[in-house]
């Protein structure tokens, strides 16, 4: 049964329930099933819950075990949702419906309206027209862009208020246990023993003193260490404040997510883990996104909003793109056909509509035209302008272009990294990842100058010129026009400038607004604009997806794919750092190794690395710079005689061309699982393929990188492939 919720009463029905590590298999007790409890939730002034849940290896909340009438309805049921702002509709009709297990993907541009339609779900704001209507019973959590968190608490008491009716149990029962001892041998000892007994019972139901070892396991999972634990929240960066909002609704258990970038702030082994759950958690989960691998790895159903409308598509998010690739041709054709159509009927009717013996054939064929022209307004818009860039490097830089020797830095007592060496080399592409915190961004500051190593040094090649895109676009004159900006940039005429501009987006007036107002997607674009003008030979890109749609991190992707120089590329953006590097830089505990190899390619050596707790790295990358420097011999072949070279020249040639099969293969199957996907078929077939398609990106990705990285050894050492 379906009742429109109202949602203060909705928030305030929330229970908090914590895992229950000893018995997976359980029913979830539900707030109206425990008044006392509910009551106990309200005067521990628990907050509205915006929720992450966790990995099923670590909290098991067992929605499966839900009664099959529950798992069979609607949890959620938005009919007909319409939105504006001014004159600017945001949401046109919006309905869809959302299954218990279906996880659902929220993708469209930057302000399309995603999180409008987030906040009209939970109530925050409500709809010009339609309705929302949640099943009853059922409990929300949303998390939000921007998180809030109690500036009077510890980091571990933030986390710790999820459990609130658990401490509070918990406290009754010590109270029932002294009661107990003082009523030894009294009339009220059975009494009192029937209620220890009942709440013990529910206490254990609800995680018990698990619960406590839950905190801290999720709090390390989002990148708090236990010195992290007593620290005030007031002191917290904003990011930190997010991860605290995750890790204390993350011990909440609801069952639907309504999730608003979750993974903003989160480093790759956090949005793993997240990932990792999501997947296997039993509720439904409404998710707004721009990473597309971890839409990839989580969705069942996309819901596009577009021109303010909402379309749904089976399957995850490479499953959607084909599709709407596929809609939008089809689209297309019909769109010019169409045109055509209207200009050959109405040039036949301004030839004739002044003859006589003509006029009412040339007055039905305008009528058609306009019947056409009604219908072709009645379709969705076609799609939208994307930015169009392009960097070429000025001149030719030095073979070496960033040489690290023995560096280190230090803040205090902490140690970012010591003893550093790697050399990259031109043409490399460089993606540098590591949890928050582990010195990535440092690392960009020392190369570019801004701070001093510790000790040892790192420098630039021979005619090597650098463009940095620094974090969050910080290099921008904020009160300086985004034309000024562009003009700052030197030997560039205003017309240039704007028609430059305008490949990003900037029509208009837009070029004429201050930088600060502008959003955090519109600088970035518009430091991106200035650094394709400057042609480096080196690119230093920190975060450069921040903000970014996912439409425009395509856009970013096909630049940096096109770019003929060297990369070095901070970033969380898995499908960025797989698409467009060479190598992998991973800073971690103080130490760094480099890897040849994209993110996925190199996965298990990264692991292998991290797990010895030793630098190791893959092929040329793994000799020292003062290896390389120093004399003519070739590194990859010292040592070895010649029965050992010959043999090491085979054996390269025979893994390159048994990689060069793999490759053919794979390529072969994500064809026909293309070919599939297009035609029409049942929505589980779709959910499969979709996910079978993934995979087959994935490991065609590795098996490319490892090609690659093949390749670039067996020249190395002189084998004929």
């Amino acid at each position: 049964m379906l009742a429109h919720a109202n949602p203060q009463h909705m928030h305030e029905m929330v229970m908090r329930l914590p895992a229950d590590h000893s018995r997976v298999s359980r029913q979830i007790p539900r707030a109206h099933e425990h008044p006392a409890q509910l009551q106990q939730s309200k005067s521990s002034s628990i907050r509205l819950l915006q929720v992450l849940p966790s990995s099923p290896a670590t909290l098991c909340y067992d929605r499966g075990r839900a009664p099959v009438s529950n798992r069979l309805m609607s949890l959620l049921v938005v009919s007909g949702i319409d939105k504006s702002f001014g004159g600017d509709t945001i949401l046109d009709g919006v309905s869809f419906r959302l299954a218990w297990g279906q996880k659902l993907g929220l993708v469209g541009r930057n302000g399309s309206g995603k999180t409008t339609l987030l906040r009209i779900l939970t109530g925050r704001m409500e709809p010009d027209r339609g309705s929302v209507q949640y099943a009853k019973g059922i409990r929300f959590g949303y998390l939000r862009q921007e998180q809030m968190v109690e500036h009077g608490l510890t980091v571990y008491q933030e986390a710790e208020d999820a459990f609130a009716p658990v401490l509070a149990m918990e406290a009754r029962l010590r109270e029932l246990e002294q009661a107990m001892a003082r009523a030894d041998g009294s009339d009220r000892l059975p009494s009192v023993m029937e209620e220890y007994g009942q709440m013990r019972e529910r206490f254990e139901a609800m995680g018990g003193y698990e619960s406590l070892r839950d905190i801290r396991l999720v709090l390390r999972r989002l990148g708090f260490g236990e010195a992290d634990l007593d620290k005030p929240t007031r002191a917290l960066s904003g990011g930190e404040k997010t991860r605290l909002a995750m890790a204390r609704l993350l011990l909440s258990g609801p069952d639907v997510l309504l999730l608003d970038e979750p993974t903003n702030h989160l480093d790759l082994e956090a949005t793993e883990w997240l990932e990792g759950f999501l997947r296997d958690f039993g509720g439904a989960v409404i998710l707004a996104s721009h990473d597309r691998w971890f839409l990839d790895r989580v969705v069942t159903t996309v819901a596009e909003i577009d021109s303010a409308r909402l379309t749904l598509f089976n399957g995850n998010f490479s499953a959607y793109w084909l599709q709407r690739q596929a809609n939008r041709k089809r689209q297309a054709e019909l769109h010019a056909r169409d045109r055509a159509e209207v200009a050959r009927l109405m040039e036949f009717f301004e030839k004739w509509k002044n003859t006589p013996s003509k006029r009412s054939q040339a007055l039905m064929r305008r009528r058609w035209a306009e019947k056409i022209q009604q219908r072709m307004a009645g379709r969705p818009a076609q799609e939208g302008q994307s930015m169009r860039l392009a960097v070429k490097s000025r001149i030719r830089g030095g073979n070496e272009v960033v040489i690290a020797e023995r560096l280190t830095k230090r803040w205090g007592e902490r140690t970012l990294f010591e003893d550093v060496s790697f050399l990259v080399e031109r043409g490399h592409r460089v993606g540098i990842v590591g949890p928050n915190g582990a010195g990535k961004s440092t690392l960009i500051r020392i190369l570019t100058g801004e701070e001093l190593p510790t000790s040892g040094s790192i420098r630039l090649g021979a005619n090597i010129t650098v463009g940095l895109f620094a974090q969050e676009a910080s290099g921008l004159d904020l009160e300086a026009t985004a034309l000024e900006n562009m003009l700052s940039v030197g030997e560039m005429l205003p017309a240039a400038a704007r028609t430059h501009l305008g490949r990003l987006l900037f029509t208009g007036d837009d070029v004429f607004r201050r930088t600060a107002d502008l959003s955090g997607g519109e600088k970035n674009k518009l430091a991106l604009a200035m650094l394709a003008w400057q042609r480096p030979n080196l690119l230093i890109l920190d975060e450069p997806t921040n903000h970014l749609d996912i439409d425009s991190r395509e856009a970013l992707t096909e630049m940096l794919r096109g770019f003929d120089g060297t990369l070095l590329l901070v970033s969380h953006d898995r499908h960025l750092l797989d698409q467009t590097t060479t190598h992998t830089l991973e800073i971690r505990d103080g130490r760094a190794a480099l890897f040849e190899g994209s993110y996925a390619a190199t996965r298990e050596e990264r692991a292998a690395w991290r797990s010895a707790g030793r630098q190791i790295a893959a092929g040329p990358a793994g000799v020292s710079p003062a290896a390389r420097h120093g004399g003519h011999e070739n590194p990859l072949t010292a040592g070895l005689n010649s029965f050992q070279l010959s043999r090491a020249r085979r054996q390269a040639a025979k893994t390159v061309g048994a990689l060069e099969s793999r490759v053919a293969e794979l390529e072969d199957w994500v064809r026909r699982i293309e070919e599939a996907l297009s035609a029409p078929m049942p929505g589980d077939d779709v959910v499969q393929l979709s996910r079978d398609y993934a995979r087959a990106q994935t490991e065609l990705n590795e098996a490319l990188a490892k090609w690659e990285a093949a390749i670039t050894y067996a020249h190395g050492i002189g084998a004929a492939v």
